[in-house]
């Protein structure tokens, strides 16, 4: 993946900037078949927590809990934790 944003701390990303974060996926949800597509990642790195929501995809080969990625996009404000919505990624490593 080329990128034109530096990778920064979950901690440091600003609502409405364009951001690049690394983490290890903490958790994984996927909504039901009833409701539209989406497949939501919890990244998780020493400073703090954001979502990754990949709208109209209820999977993406190679995610999984443990799995070390980095993703970028624009940072949406939300009341509890920032997210990114059809964030670009690279797969890091699995530990």
């Amino acid at each position: 993946m080329t990128s034109a944003a530096p990778t920064c701390a979950i901690a440091d990303v600003e609502p409405r900037g364009v951001a690049r974060v690394e983490g290890r996926v903490v958790a994984i949800q996927v909504e039901p078949s009833d409701a539209p597509p989406a497949f939501t990642v919890r990244l998780e790195d020493r400073t703090g927590r954001i979502d990754a929501v990949f709208m109209g995809r209820r999977d993406v080969p190679g995610i999984a809990p443990g799995v070390e990625l980095a993703v970028e996009g624009r940072v949406c404000a939300t009341e509890s934790v920032p997210r990114l919505y059809n964030p670009r990624y690279e797969l890091m490593h699995a530990s």
